[in-house]
């Protein structure tokens, strides 16, 4: 009953020129949030709004009535834009941990549980950093590296509200987007943590450190990459760790698909921006073949991010 009911909505709506925004939310029990889009939408631009639910629906488009979608959410979203412009940009992630948003559309990946998941992922991450990062004190000096991690706002944040006054912890923050490591230059002096982290513009495959790093942390890298290759890439970065060291890693999760479809559709499906998930499973698989022994795994509040955390050789965590 519940699958004829589906399907008989939804050939109204596929029927229904006019792609009723009501009927198609109740159908697939959509978030408050994806009703105020699409009803925002319909307002400045009622076609805008029936190709966009067309393609959602599978409905075969034109080249043209594509190009008509991408063209007026790069014209009405600065968090799109940034996007499509380079997914892989820190300017999207600082876009969702201080949301400055103006239009309606960039509000939407705000109030959004996938764009809410992701300011709860730093908050996860920065939480149990501190925990590696005291473990490590117990030794003494700790050298962290954040790999990819654009300005480096997590690493910022524990070190200023933990460590400001420590001669124990360092970092080197490792990216290529230069914009980003300014920005991240300028957060560190703001929060006191200046003279303790080093901001490097390079290919972190390709840095060989002076010094070992006791910790090494990967948020948001892996998260596109197919399986083999994130194992290629741990077993690349894997010499930069010191015998005993740890390494966090963040994926993308199944859940955040299922339970937050439309803002991935906007992702993949209109900007191009394709994850690849992983479940805990997958991702401790990867620990192993890199050579790493697994830890344990926390996640965002939602569930969306797996955060794997593992050693090379030997184990602090007993």
């Amino acid at each position: 009953m519940v699958c004829n009911s589906i399907f008989e909505t939804l050939t109204m709506i596929n029927n229904d020129k006019k792609q009723s925004v009501e009927e198609f939310v109740k159908t697939f029990n959509f978030d408050s949030c994806v009703f105020e889009l699409l009803k925002f939408i319909e307002k400045d631009n009622e076609r805008i709004k029936n190709l966009v639910i067309s393609k959602y629906l599978k409905m075969p488009l034109s080249a043209s009535e594509e190009e008509d979608i991408l063209d007026y959410f790069i014209s009405n979203s600065v968090f799109s834009a940034a996007t499509l412009a380079n997914p892989a940009t820190s300017v999207v992630t600082e876009f969702l941990y201080e949301p400055k948003a103006s239009s309606i559309i960039d509000k939407y990946f705000s109030a959004s549980k996938g764009g809410d998941a992701i300011h709860s992922r730093i908050i996860r991450v920065e939480e149990n950093l501190h925990l590696l990062i005291d473990k490590y004190l117990k030794n003494g000096k700790v050298l962290l590296g954040n790999l990819g991690g654009g300005p480096g706002r997590d690493v910022t944040d524990v070190f200023s509200k933990y460590y400001r006054d420590s001669d124990k912890v360092f970092s080197i923050n490792i990216d290529k987007d230069k914009n980003a490591l300014k920005r991240g230059k300028r957060m560190a002096e703001r929060g006191g943590v200046a003279d303790r982290i080093k901001f490097l513009d390079a290919s972190f495959t390709r840095h060989k450190p002076k010094e070992k790093f006791d910790i090494i942390i990967l948020v948001g890298v892996l998260c596109g990459l197919p399986t083999e290759t994130c194992i290629l890439l741990l077993k690349k970065i894997k010499p930069m760790l010191a015998k005993g060291g740890s390494i966090m890693v963040s994926n993308v999760a199944p859940k955040m698909l299922q339970d937050d479809p439309f803002t991935y559709f906007i992702m993949n499906d209109i900007m191009g921006w394709s994850l690849v998930f992983k479940e805990e499973a997958v991702l401790k698989d990867i620990f192993k073949k890199a050579g790493f022994e697994w830890q344990r795994n926390f996640t965002d509040d939602y569930g969306f991010h797996n955060m794997g955390v593992g050693v090379k050789k030997k184990s602090i965590f007993k």
